[in-house]
C-alpha cells in the first residue's frame, strides 16, 4: 500500500466540486452510461413482459448512483480497465437497487424518488420477484471481470456484503424504540448502510491488488463512520415522519431523553466526528482512490448544516 502519498483531500472544497463535476461530464460519466444501461436491460433469452415493464418503471427514475460514482472514481484512480470499471460499479448499483426494492416493501413505503414504489405500482409479489432479479444480475455482472483469478474473491465479497446487509435490515425491522439504544441503532445503521458503500470502494481495490489484512483494517476505519454519517443526516431530515411510520430514527430514540433541540443538535455534533473520523482514514487509501466519498463527505457536511436546531 502507497504510504505517505500526498492526500488530495486538502484541496478546497470549491475547487474539489468544480474537479468532481467535470469528470462526470467526461469519461466517468461514459461509463456511467454504461452502468445505467445494465440496469435497464434483461438477458434477450427471457421474456417476461411484467419484468420488464418493471425494470423499465424503475429505470426511468434514476438516483444520485452515489455507490456507482464511489466504485468508477476508484476504478479510474487505480488504472482498472473500463470494462472491470463498469462490472465493479454494475455490482454496488443493481446491488443497491434490489435492496431498495426489499426495503420498500418491507416498510410499507408508497414512494420511491418521487413517483409510486415498485410494489405499490405492480404489487408485493411482483416487486419481490423484481428485487431477486437484480440481486441475481449483480452476480451475473461478477462474470463480466478480465481477471478470472479474481472471479472466486470477488464473490464472496459480495456474499459479504449482501448478508451483512440482510443481518442490519433484519435487526431493523423487528427494532422497537422501547428497547433500542443509541449504540444499537449504531451497530443496524452501519451493518444496513456500510456494506455495499464499502464494497463500491472494496471491489476496485481487489481488482487493483489490495485484498491484505491490512486493507480490511482501514475499509471498516473510513467506510463505517461515512456510512453511518449518512444515514443519521437522512434521519435529521426525516424526524416527523419516521415518527409517524414507526422508523427507527436516532434523533426519536435520542427524544425520550432530551429535548428535540437537544437531540438535532447532538446527532448533527455526532455527524461531524464520524466525517472527520472517516475523512483522516481516506488519507490511507491508495492512489486517491476514495475521492468521490470525500466529496461525498463535503456534500454530507453541507446538508447537516442545514438542519436548523
Amino acid at each position: 500500500m502507497a504510504k505517505g502519498v500526498l492526500s488530495p483531500f486538502a484541496i478546497h472544497t470549491e475547487v474539489k466540486t468544480m474537479h468532481v463535476c467535470s469528470i462526470i461530464k467526461n469519461h466517468i460519466g461514459d461509463a456511467l452510461a454504461l452502468v445505467q444501461h445494465n440496469m435497464s436491460t434483461i438477458d434477450e433469452s427471457h421474456d417476461d413482459r411484467l419484468l420488464s415493464q418493471m425494470i423499465q418503471y424503475h429505470g426511468t427514475s434514476q438516483g444520485n448512483a452515489t455507490r456507482a460514482l464511489i466504485s468508477l472514481y476508484a476504478s479510474d484512480a487505480l488504472h482498472l480497465r473500463q470494462q472491470d470499471a463498469v462490472a465493479a460499479a454494475s455490482i454496488v448499483e443493481t446491488l443497491h437497487t434490489a435492496s431498495l426494492i426489499h426495503d420498500d416493501i418491507q416498510d410499507r413505503e408508497p414512494h420511491r424518488r418521487g413517483k409510486p414504489s415498485l410494489w405499490h405500482q405492480f404489487g408485493e409479489g411482483p416487486a419481490l420477484c423484481a428485487g431477486d432479479f437484480y440481486l441475481s444480475k449483480a452476480y451475473s455482472h461478477c462474470a463480466d471481470i478480465s481477471q478470472p483469478t479474481q472471479i472466486q474473491r470477488l464473490i464472496q465479497l459480495v456474499h459479504q456484503s449482501i448478508t451483512q446487509t440482510i443481518s442490519g435490515q433484519t435487526s431493523d425491522i423487528t427494532s422497537t424504540d422501547i428497547r433500542t439504544t443509541s449504540q444499537d441503532y449504531e451497530t443496524i445503521a452501519i451493518n444496513k448502510s456500510g456494506p455495499l458503500l464499502g464494497l463500491a470502494l472494496r471491489i476496485p481495490l481487489l481488482l487493483a491488488g489490495y485484498d491484505d489484512d491490512e486493507t480490511q483494517v482501514w475499509m471498516k476505519q473510513c467506510i463505517e463512520p461515512f456510512a453511518l454519517s449518512y444515514q443519521i443526516v437522512d434521519d435529521l431530515f426525516d424526524t416527523q415522519i419516521d415518527a409517524e411510520q414507526g422508523t427507527l430514527n436516532l434523533v426519536n430514540l435520542l427524544m425520550r431523553d432530551m429535548s428535540s433541540q437537544e437531540a438535532s443538535a447532538y446527532a448533527k455534533a455526532r455527524v461531524e466526528l464520524l466525517l472527520s473520523q472517516a475523512r483522516a482514514n481516506l488519507a490511507l487509501v491508495p492512489n486517491y482512490a476514495g475521492i468521490y466519498i470525500d466529496y461525498c463527505i463535503d456534500q454530507l457536511q453541507l446538508k447537516a448544516q442545514q438542519v436548523k436546531i
